[in-house]
C-alpha cells in the first residue's frame, strides 16, 4: 500500500515564504494605491479629460479589489499551510508516543 510522508519544517517554511509574499504584495498594493489615478488634470483640459479620468478611477478600483483579493487568498492559504505543519507535527508525536508505549518505550 502506498503512501506519502509530510516534512512539517518544510511546510512551515513554505508558509512562511508564502506569508512573507503576501506580505510583500501588501505593501507594494498600498505604494502603487497612493500612486493611482493619476490627478485630473494629467487628462488635459478637452471636454473628454474626466470621462478619461473617471475611466482611469474606475479601472484602478478593479485593479485594486481583485489586488486585495489576491493578498487575503495568500494570507489564507499561509495559514492553512502552518495549519498543516501544526497538524502534522502533532500527528507525529502522538503516534510516536502510542508506538513507544507499544515498544515498551517511554512516551
Amino acid at each position: 500500500m502506498g503512501g506519502f510522508t509530510v516534512d512539517p519544517d518544510e511546510v512551515a517554511g513554505f508558509a512562511e515564504r508564502i506569508l512573507t509574499a503576501s506580505q510583500e504584495f501588501g505593501d507594494r498594493m498600498l505604494l502603487a494605491q497612493e500612486q493611482f489615478p493619476a490627478p485630473l488634470t494629467a487628462f488635459g483640459d478637452t471636454p473628454t479629460a474626466t470621462l478619461a479620468y473617471d475611466a482611469c478611477q474606475g479601472a484602478t478600483d478593479a485593479v485594486m479589489a481583485a489586488a486585495g483579493a489576491l493578498h487575503a487568498v495568500l494570507e489564507g492559504d499561509a495559514d492553512r499551510l502552518y495549519l498543516v505543519a501544526f497538524s502534522t507535527q502533532q500527528t507525529d508525536d502522538e503516534a510516536g508516543g502510542l508506538m513507544g508505549g507499544l515498544l515498551g518505550g517511554s512516551t
